[in-house]
């Protein structure tokens, strides 16, 4: 069974929702596939939510890295959703957080919390 990560458009921006780890071949090869999705329909800005990542390695900073350098060639941009744990301090580690905008607007997928 193929690996896949979920896509969207949301708020003029591509999404894509990685869930697990980030750390081998069918990861890579599932994160490369989403994100050709989204660039061949035009999308020049792309947002990654890396919520549902637990473990990421150099192969998965790798393909992220593949996207950034696409998407930068054309004017383009690849933004993260606010990083938390290891994969957190991981780019923190490598100073990604200071290559990689945050997206902190609301997601469809993560509704934003209604007052009270």
């Amino acid at each position: 069974m193929d690996l896949e990560y979920k896509t969207s458009v949301e708020n003029g921006k591509g999404l894509i929702i990685v869930e697990g780890d980030l750390d081998n071949e069918q990861s890579g090869e599932a994160l490369r596939s989403a994100f050709n999705d989204l660039f061949n329909r035009g999308q020049r800005e792309i947002v990654l939510d890396l919520d549902g990542v637990e473990i990421i390695n150099s192969y998965g900073i790798g393909k992220i890295l593949m996207c950034y350098k696409r998407l930068k060639a054309e004017d383009g941009v690849l933004m993260v959703k606010p990083l938390t744990g290891f994969v957190k301090e991981t780019f923190e580690l490598l100073m990604l957080d200071t290559l990689f905008p945050v997206d902190s607007s609301p997601s469809a997928a993560a509704p934003a919390e209604q007052p009270a």
